[in-house]
């Protein structure tokens, strides 16, 4: 028999009586519809030889279960391109996308998330940060993993990731060029590894250019404490504390950088004439604001291509051996960086 050509979502819809937009959400591997209605979508989808859910062709779809910590949902700027890219590239490749939350409620109660029985499920796709622990709930589900933006040390996973301590070290050259050599750094280290590896760039710099590391100038979290410095409400009291400032800060992220501009100006502090600024990641609005920050630019969509790449290459080689792609980063010179006392 051959495929039904003319089938349509909204036949599919019609079948069930249920909404077109169902049928789509379904079938995109997104969230908006239930399990169970997931699952009747797709075996109606292959019972009606829609697109590749031909029943002839295979008892199961296969698919890839993208695992996204709910903090990171609403975030519009660095993970956007990377959500789109990884989508993109598992159609391309002809199979489903299923993205699937982790509440933080399911992350402290270690509890895995729904593996779908009507999916041959080829791996994980992990975006953003989880708990040791609950990285250990999806290694015991037995699939494949990549993690994208993130590394985690002696975990045995593959990886695709910026190259967080060349391209912090590449950060505070440029600020050393310019003549600062009071410098600062912002960045929840304790949060996440990949902070962590922009702070070994930060002081490796200042350590082969022979200038003092003050921590006096440093924001650098709590170590029992989950906080992003991305907001100007949970940032403001670590910058409260400070006795003094540098002539320059590098924040680990825009969004941080973002908010310590909006703190400094409440202060009567000019960037860059009083204090430089120099981010992390060129989020779209980095090029917006005023003045326009100065950051490194990291290729995300890059990232989510290569990530689905490997992942299907080692769903396909159970002994394939892990390995962690670091991708560089170039500095993106807008207006945020002057000489120091330069009016």
């Amino acid at each position: 028999m051959t495929q039904n050509k003319r089938t349509t979502m909204n036949d599919i819809a019609m079948r069930l009586g249920i909404s077109k937009n169902s049928v789509s959400l379904a079938l995109n591997g997104k969230a908006g519809v239930s399990e169970e209605l997931r699952r009747r979508i797709i075996e109606t989808a292959a019972e009606m030889e829609y697109g590749s859910y031909s029943a002839q062709s295979t008892s199961k779809s296969k698919g890839i279960m993208v695992i996204v910590p709910e903090y990171l949902q609403n975030d519009t700027f660095f993970y956007a391109d990377i959500f789109w890219m990884v989508e993109r590239e598992i159609k391309r490749h002809g199979y489903l996308a299923l993205t699937t939350s982790v509440s933080r409620e399911s992350e402290q109660g270690l509890l895995p998330p729904a593996v779908p029985r009507e999916l041959d499920i080829l791996g994980l796709l992990l975006i953003g940060v989880v708990s040791r622990e609950y990285l250990r709930v999806l290694k015991s589900l037995g699939f494949p993993i990549v993690t994208v933006d993130i590394t985690y040390p002696n975990s045995g996973l593959n990886s695709i990731s910026s190259a967080n301590i060349s391209a912090a070290h590449m950060a505070i050259s440029y600020l050393i060029e310019h003549g600062h050599r009071e410098i600062g750094f912002i960045g929840p280290v304790y949060t996440a590894q990949s902070i962590f590896e922009r702070w070994c760039g930060f002081r490796q710099a200042l350590v082969q250019n022979h200038l003092h590391n003050d921590s006096g100038y440093h924001i650098l979290g709590e170590p029992d404490r989950f906080e992003l410095f991305d907001t100007t409400a949970v940032l403001k009291p670590y910058l409260d504390r400070l006795s003094r400032f540098p002539t320059a800060w590098f924040c680990a992220g825009d969004r941080i950088a973002i908010s310590l501009i909006n703190l400094l100006s409440e202060r009567g502090l000019r960037v860059p004439a009083d204090i430089s600024v120099i981010g992390f990641d060129d989020i779209s609005i980095s090029g917006l604001i005023r003045p326009g920050l100065t950051t490194i630019h990291i290729n995300r969509k890059l990232m989510g291509k290569l990530a689905v790449q490997k992942l299907i290459e080692i769903s396909c080689n159970p002994h394939f051996e892990p390995v962690e792609l670091h991708l560089p980063g170039t500095i993106v010179v807008r207006d945020s960086v002057a000489e120091p006392g330069r009016r």
